[in-house]
């Protein structure tokens, strides 16, 4: 009985580990500010809204979430606060992420036009574990 009860705990914290490790973050704009050679761009229409799910090794999301992989470093600040940074390029664009105390911040350096621009977004997020 106890043989079959330590077996049962194992498998359910193994897989606990993996559930407890992806999270479901929504959230909306604070602030988005494009600069070009042109000048300074702000939109139209700021709060839009993003979700992404974050596990050990992936990202995967709306909005500012382009590329396939992610080179990603987790931490805990000195409050105790989860967070992680985020890099990935590609021969378009360039992406960084900070997540830190309910914040995201993103800047991308992207070359869609005909000369670079720098995108830089904050986001307010919230976790939600009903996904």
């Amino acid at each position: 009985m106890f043989k079959n009860t330590a077996i049962l705990f194992l498998f359910i914290l193994a897989f606990s580990r993996d559930v407890l490790a992806e999270f479901e973050f929504k959230c909306k704009e604070l602030e988005r500010v494009t600069v070009a050679d042109s000048g300074l761009m702000t939109p139209a229409f700021p709060g839009r809204k993003l979700q992404f799910v974050l596990t050990n090794d992936t990202i995967t999301g709306t909005g500012v979430f382009y590329h396939k992989n992610y080179d990603i470093s987790h931490f805990e600040d000195s409050k105790g606060h989860f967070g992680f940074k985020a890099f990935a390029e590609s021969y378009e664009r360039q992406d960084i992420f900070l997540f830190s105390n309910g914040q995201l911040f993103h800047s991308a350096i992207v070359n869609y036009g005909r000369t670079p621009s720098i995108q830089s977004e904050i986001f307010t997020c919230e976790k939600s574990f009903n996904y």
